[in-house]
C-alpha cells in the first residue's frame, strides 16, 4: 500500500466520523502506529481544516527509555510546529491506586487525554488503534464473556466521560494494520520509537497477540479476517437494535437527579434484545461509561427484573441496582433507595418539612376527628401523638421494621406486609380474586412502607353473598368459575373505629352493609 492510499483510508475514516473543520487532540507514544496516525493527519489537515494539536504521556514504566520517548515525542511536535501537551505520570500514585500496572497505566493516559482535550477545546482525541488492535480486542471480549457489544469491539467515534469530562475517541486507522502504518512510516522515512514492554507476556494484550492469534491461525490463516468480519457483522446488528433501544426507553425509562428508573411494567413487555440494552444505556446513564461492565452484569440485572421487589445488585463503578415493585433503580451507590426523592428527615408537630418532591404537613386534631387515612390520594393519616414516640422522622423502610395492624396483637415486619399487600391489591384492580382469600373483612394497601398508598379496598365476606362497599360505591360480587370478579374500585377511608380481624365481627360488620344498602354514600368503612 502506497503512502497515498494509505492516507485515502484515513480521509475516508475521518468523513465517515464527520470530521471536518475541527480541533484534534494527537495521541502519539512515539511508536509505528501512533506516528503514521500523526503524519496522516498532518498530510490532510489543509485539506480537512483540521487544527492538529499533540499529546503524550511518559507513563515512567521503562524508566530512562520512557524518558527518552517523551524527549522523542516532544521534539517530533516541535519540529511540525504543533501546540503539544507532554506530561509525566504520577508513579507513585500509579501504584498507590493498587490496579495492575496495565490498568494504572491506561486510567493515568485517559485521565492525562481528557485534561488536554479539555484545555485545547478539541473536538476529539485521535488514538492510533489499528485493525490488529481491533481484531485482539474481540478475541479477548470473546474469552472474557461478551456480549454483542463486546464483539463488534471499538469504533471509528465512540463518546465516553472520564473523570467527570466529556471525551470523544477517534480512531481513524481501524481499516488499517500494523504492517501498513509500518510501511508507511517506512515510505515517509520515519524512525518511530520501539516499546519493550509490547513484547513483555506479562500483559494480557500481549499473550493474546504473541501467543493466541498465532495459535489460532494454525486452524485458519485468515483468523485476524474472520474476526474483523465479526466485528464488522455484530455493528450492523447493533445499529438496529440501537434504534429500537431508543424507541423503548421513553416507555421504560425514566432519568432523574443522576438516576434512572426503569418501569417493570413496560420492560417486561419488551423484547429480551433490546431490555438488555436499556439496562446497559442506564448504567452508562449514571456511571458515565461501561467499563468493567459485563454481560454477567446484565444479565444478573433482567434476572432481578424478573423477580421479587427488595433484591438489589452492586455493579462495577460504584453503581447500584434496586427492584422496587413498580420501578427498578440504577444510581450512584447511595442514592439509589428508601423512598423515591426522600432523605430521612425529622417531623415538628404543629409544623411543615420538605425533602426533594415530597413535603409533609403536620397538625393536631381532636380524637375523636381522627382517621387513618384519607380519601385525598392516601397520603392522609392520624397517629396517636403520645403513644408514637419523639422524634418523628419520615424515612424510607429499614431492614428489620415492624408494624402492628390494627385490631392485631402481634406484628408483623413491613417487607412481609408490603410483599403481601402488593399482591392482594394488584389482583384486586387486574378484576380477579379468589374467594377463600376473603371470607373474612379484609384490607388490602398497596405500597405500604413505600410512603404511597394507592387505594384501600374492602372485600366483606364474599363467600356469604354480601355486598362489596368501596368508598361510595356498592357491588354485588359476581362469582364465575370459582373466581371473584370485582369492577369500579375506588378509593375509601378506613374508620379508626372498625376492628375486623374474626369471622363474628366480620359477620356484624356484613349486617351493618346491608342496612345500609339503599343509601351506600353514607357509609364510612
Amino acid at each position: 500500500m502506497t503512502a497515498r492510499a494509505f492516507e485515502r483510508v484515513v480521509r475516508a475514516a475521518l468523513a465517515g466520523a464527520g470530521v471536518r473543520r475541527a480541533c484534534l487532540l494527537a495521541a502519539v507514544s512515539g511508536g509505528p502506529d501512533s506516528m503514521a496516525l500523526l503524519y496522516s493527519l498532518i498530510a490532510l489537515r489543509h485539506e480537512l481544516e483540521l487544527e492538529l494539536v499533540g499529546a503524550h504521556l511518559d507513563h515512567g514504566l521503562r524508566d530512562e527509555e520512557s524518558a527518552a520517548d517523551a524527549e522523542f515525542v516532544r521534539s517530533v511536535f516541535e519540529s511540525l510546529g504543533m501546540r503539544s501537551f507532554v506530561e509525566a505520570a504520577d508513579r507513585e500514585a500509579l501504584a498507590r491506586a493498587g490496579m495492575s500496572p496495565e490498568e494504572a497505566a491506561r486510567e493515568a493516559r485517559y485521565a492525562f487525554l481528557a485534561r488536554s482535550a479539555a484545555a485545547c477545546g478539541a473536538w476529539a482525541v485521535a488514538l492510533g488503534h489499528t485493525a490488529d488492535d481491533q481484531a485482539e480486542t474481540v478475541l479477548m471480549n470473546i474469552i472474557r464473556g461478551s456480549g454483542l457489544s463486546g464483539l463488534r469491539g471499538m469504533r471509528t467515534l465512540t463518546g465516553t466521560r472520564w473523570g467527570g469530562t466529556a471525551l470523544r475517541l477517534l480512531r481513524p486507522l481501524l481499516r488499517l494494520g500494523r504492517a501498513e502504518t509500518a510501511a508507511y512510516c517506512e515510505a515517509l522515512n520515519l524512525k518511530p520509537r520501539l516499546d519493550r514492554t509490547n513484547l513483555s507476556p506479562t500483559y494480557t494484550r500481549n499473550r493474546v497477540r504473541m501467543e493466541l492469534i498465532p495459535a489460532l491461525e494454525s486452524f485458519n490463516p485468515a483468523v485476524r479476517e474472520s474476526l474483523l468480519r465479526l466485528s464488522d457483522s455484530a455493528s450492523v446488528d447493533l445499529a438496529y437494535l440501537e434504534a429500537q433501544t431508543d424507541l423503548a426507553w421513553g416507555r421504560a425509562a425514566v432519568e432523574k437527579d443522576g438516576s434512572v428508573r426503569l418501569r417493570r411494567e413496560a420492560f417486561s413487555d419488551i423484547p429480551e434484545a433490546v431490555g438488555r440494552r436499556i439496562l446497559r444505556r442506564a448504567v452508562d446513564r449514571v456511571k458515565g461509561d461501561l467499563e468493567d461492565v459485563e454481560l454477567n452484569h446484565v444479565e444478573d440485572m433482567a434476572r432481578l427484573m424478573a423477580g421479587g421487589a427488595g433484591a438489589r445488585l452492586d455493579l462495577p463503578g460504584g453503581v447500584s441496582f434496586e427492584v422496587g415493585y413498580e420501578l427498578a433503580t440504577v444510581a450512584l451507590a447511595g442514592k439509589a433507595s428508601g423512598v423515591a426523592g426522600i432523605e430521612g428527615f425529622d417531623l415538628r408537630v404543629p409544623g411543615r418539612a420538605a425533602s426533594g418532591a415530597w413535603t409533609v404537613e403536620t397538625g393536631r386534631v381532636a380524637r375523636e376527628e381522627a382517621r387513618l387515612a384519607a380519601c385525598a390520594g392516601g397520603l392522609t393519616a392520624s397517629l396517636d401523638l403520645e403513644a408514637a414516640g419523639w422524634p418523628l422522622t419520615v424515612r424510607g423502610r429499614a431492614p428489620g421494621d415492624r408494624f402492628q395492624p390494627l385490631g392485631m396483637t402481634g406484628s408483623k415486619s413491613l417487607k412481609e406486609i408490603s410483599v403481601a399487600s402488593r399482591d392482594l391489591s394488584t389482583r384486586a384492580r387486574n378484576g380477579v380474586l379468589r374467594p377463600e382469600e376473603y371470607t373474612e373483612a379484609t384490607v388490602a394497601i398497596s405500597n405500604l412502607g413505600m410512603f404511597q398508598v394507592d387505594s384501600f379496598i374492602a372485600i366483606i365476606n364474599p363467600l356469604q353473598s354480601a355486598s362489596i362497599a368501596v368508598g361510595s360505591v356498592t357491588k354485588q360480587p359476581v362469582v364465575r368459575d370459582g373466581q371473584i370478579t370485582i369492577a369500579d374500585i375506588m378509593q375509601c377511608t378506613i374508620s379508626a373505629d372498625h376492628r375486623v380481624v374474626n369471622g363474628a365481627e366480620a359477620a356484624q360488620f356484613v349486617n351493618e352493609i346491608k342496612s345500609n344498602l339503599e343509601k351506600p354514600s353514607s357509609l364510612l368503612l
